[in-house]
């Protein structure tokens, strides 16, 4: 079993450049996943001709590589919550957009070159009990009448037409969701952003920057070295999401990393594959400990995900959970050989909502997706992009929004356990009653 991402089989990450050809530039960027390319995509499509993306890893390596390659684009929450936290003006405006984060991700698609197998088969969320049905059904009423027929309900009694298991009351089909390979996409993405004059590195860290008169001098080092240098920039932009370091303590301050797990099994016959999933869609759950799978792009490997342990885990640790979980949603897999296990890290914000400002000393920010990281995080950049070039109308939604300070908190999840113990509770006494 491999402990790398069955994406990287056919995309493993890249290097960029080792360093950057200038002293000085526009607008340096602190992450090369989707939201930090997607950002320097914007930028240089309006014309600033001197951004640099910098990244310790490889382009991708995080999450950007690691996800299930699962597009959707709902909220955790509803727009009675955006209302409470920020109004009803900017709540509106905020559930605007996450609708608009689909459309701007397939509009974002048709600029790329490079195939990363978009699909449009389609998503199916699961009901975990009845009562998550009738939520279901009411997020189905609530969609404009011209997106409702994108949304079928699925009754219990028919869920073998959508997935061939035993353990959900029921399902809503998305029909405008699908998915794509997350590692493709994201150098499709870089690829893009070169084209356009974007100078991307990876191996350094960003270690923080110091305000002067005429913009920021950052300061960064070969991520596995000791030696620093400086880089004067305008503008910069943390687009690190999950993966923000010490360095960055106001962030992560804000900001909670949960790593995410994921195997491959072995291929099988495609008929076999499309018994259990038919049409190749995506598929997400609605447990607070929630399952998310797929088949893999040609058809023939289930790709499935979940929280295995809410404690550090190795990937074989986490295999065995997972396995577990995949087993009990199709029992026909039972024993099925497991080729591939890995993690990454998602990012959640207390609020469960995206945010997108600046620091106290005038540095853009971009963060949070929240389990919602393909669309999400390439509309995010987009958005941000716009914030950095003062363009009208983009104080709006998710940008500027009060970005809560986590008490007693300076990165480190300590209380992970302590939530992923509830969350369990909770799963298994709603679906006890349920019965």
């Amino acid at each position: 079993m491999k402990t790398t991402p069955y994406w990287w089989e056919e995309a493993e990450p890249q290097h960029g450049e080792r360093r950057p050809d200038r002293d000085a530039c526009d607008t340096l960027v602190v992450g090369a996943g989707y939201t930090g390319l997607s950002a320097a995509i914007t930028l240089a499509e309006a014309g600033v001709d001197n951004v640099v993306v910098v990244d310790a890893r490889r382009v991708g390596e995080g999450a950007s590589s690691r996800n299930g390659g699962q597009l959707g684009n709902a909220p955790k929450f509803d727009l009675a919550y955006a209302t409470r936290l920020f109004g009803p003006e900017r709540g509106g405006e905020i559930m605007e957009d996450y609708a608009q984060s689909m459309p701007f991700l397939l509009e974002r698609a048709r600029t790329l070159t490079d195939p990363f197998d978009l699909t449009m088969n389609g998503t199916v969320i699961s009901a975990h009990t009845r009562a998550d049905l009738d939520r279901l059904r009411q997020e189905r009423d609530a969609l404009p009448a011209e997106q409702r027929g994108n949304a079928e309900l699925i009754p219990e009694q028919a869920i073998g037409t959508v997935l061939k298991t035993r353990i959900y009351r029921g399902a809503l089909l998305r029909h405008d969701q699908g998915s794509i390979h997350p590692a493709k996409y994201v150098a499709a993405l870089a690829n893009r952003a070169r084209a356009l004059g974007v100078q991307i590195v990876t191996g350094l860290r960003y270690l923080g920057a110091t305000q002067g008169a005429d913009g920021y001098t950052a300061i960064l080092r070969e991520d596995a070295g000791t030696e620093t240098f400086s880089l004067h920039a305008g503008r910069i932009l943390l687009a690190v999401n999950g993966y923000a370091g010490p360095e960055l303590p106001w962030l992560r301050q804000r900001t909670i990393p949960i790593q995410s797990y994921m195997i491959a099994t072995e291929p099988r016959p495609f008929a076999e594959m499309e018994e259990l999933i038919p049409g190749n869609r995506a598929v997400i759950d609605t447990k607070h400990i929630l399952y998310y799978f797929r088949r893999s792009p040609d058809g023939t490997r289930i790709l499935f995900g979940g929280r295995a342990r809410f404690r550090t885990s190795t990937e074989a640790e986490s295999a065995v959970g997972l396995r577990a979980f995949m087993e009990h949603t199709f029992p026909s897999l039972k024993g099925i050989g497991i080729t591939h296990s890995w993690s990454g890290n998602v990012c959640f914000a207390r609020d469960f909502v995206s945010h997108i400002g600046r620091t106290g000393d005038g540095i853009y920010y971009s963060s949070c997706c929240n389990g919602n990281g393909i669309s999400m995080s390439t509309y995010l950049g987009h958005r941000a992009a716009q914030a950095m070039l003062d363009l009208p109308g983009h104080d709006r939604g998710v940008v500027n929004t009060h970005f809560p300070r986590i008490p007693l908190y300076n990165g480190h999840p300590w209380f992970l356990p302590i939530v992923g113990s509830w969350y369990r509770f909770q799963d298994k006494y709603t679906r006890w009653r349920d019965r």
